[in-house]
């Protein structure tokens, strides 16, 4: 895996610098196995929009949006509700889930009754759920994404690395980007980290930071859980909304 300072340098070029969130790219500029690269200006991934300033929403006009997934729950949508611009016709699309055992694991960090490693291996199980649980939400985001004139789209969670994190790789998998690439790009997420209010004081920091992480660990759990499911990564992203047909759009608008 690459040092910090590489991993940055590499993928500078597809940071979206806006004030009010920290964790927003391009999905463009990535190599696929066949020497194509994915393009860019068509579709982004962030943390939460809850927070944008009157500039973030130029920006947002500079990009051209179309189109927004929120990929948080309905709750989680009205206490910190997207602040978008008014004067940007956005389609919003909101198929919102948490995983399987999320509530409990946070509850068992507050109340100070996990360690570090509890706390991976917890997540470890997190993205195994996130991976295979939520079949019907990534076809409403991947359906939105190839749906006609919807992109450039945005899609993003709370912090835009677990919810997010999945769908990201789902589409880089679908395009035949190769697996170092997409953990590649899952790790930036540790380095633009937006602090979360689920934690009170009696949380460990060192349990927390297994939350917050975005470790390798994490993203390989889930890609090796989509094979040892369903035989093949490509058997699971059929299963997930890109199967042939599927990725030959998918490749037709994101692909150079």
């Amino acid at each position: 895996m690459l040092d910090k300072e590489t991993l940055l340098a590499t993928h500078a070029h597809r940071h979206v610098p806006l004030e009010g969130a920290c964790n927003v790219r391009d999905m463009g500029g990535l190599p696929t196995a066949d020497g194509r690269r994915t393009r860019s200006g068509v579709l982004y991934r962030s943390d939460t929009l809850a927070h944008l300033s009157p500039g973030d929403h130029d920006r947002l006009h500079a990009l051209a949006l179309r189109a927004i997934v929120d990929l948080r729950t309905e709750n989680e949508r009205a206490r910190a509700p997207d602040r978008l611009p008014d004067s940007l016709p956005l389609a919003l699309y909101n198929p919102g889930f948490i995983p399987r055992g999320n509530v409990e694991m946070f509850t068992a960090i507050n109340a100070g009754h996990m360690s570090a490693e509890e706390a991976a291996q917890a997540m470890i199980g997190q993205y195994r759920n996130l991976t295979l649980d939520h079949f019907e939400e990534y076809r409403t985001f991947l359906a939105a994404l190839l749906a006609p004139g919807q992109q450039p789209l945005l899609f993003h969670c709370a912090s835009g690395k677990d919810r997010t994190g999945i769908a990201a790789a789902i589409v880089l998998l679908a395009l035949d980007v190769p697996r170092e690439w997409v953990i590649q790009d899952y790790v930036i997420s540790n380095y633009q980290r937006r602090p979360i209010d689920l934690f009170t004081h009696g949380a460990a920091g060192p349990a927390v930071e297994q939350v917050m992480a975005a470790d390798p660990r994490y993203i390989e759990a889930a890609l090796q859980s989509m094979v040892e499911a369903f035989g093949s990564i490509d058997a699971y992203l059929a299963e997930a909304g890109a199967d042939r047909e599927a990725r030959r759009h998918l490749r037709d608008l994101l692909l150079d």
